[in-house]
């Protein structure tokens, strides 16, 4: 899956840009319905937010999460569009 990674006020690390790669590799068994997949990662005197958005055929799903630390709010963020994902494929192919 390529998942393009943007980073907005900072430049996140080579680290955090290999983490963020490894934990959409769990979203890799929704693989056959994700046509293209967006990181957004960004800080703010509030904390740092982490947004998904993966295009499925013919909807966007889109989840944000934010926390006091990075890898915090991207864990989250996985989370949460494996549960979208699941639920999207659940209904599309439930008849």
């Amino acid at each position: 899956m390529n998942v393009e990674i943007t980073s907005r006020h900072y430049d996140a690390s080579p680290r955090v840009r290999n983490y963020v790669n490894d934990e959409m590799q769990k979203l890799d068994k929704f693989d056959h319905l994700i046509t293209s997949c967006k990181v957004i990662l960004e800080k703010s005197k509030e904390g740092e937010m982490t947004e998904i958005t993966i295009h499925v055929s013919g909807k966007d799903l889109v989840c944000s999460e934010f926390s006091d630390d990075i890898i915090k709010s991207i864990d989250l963020a996985v989370d949460n569009m494996e549960r979208q994902l699941k639920k999207f494929k659940e209904k599309r192919y439930s008849h």
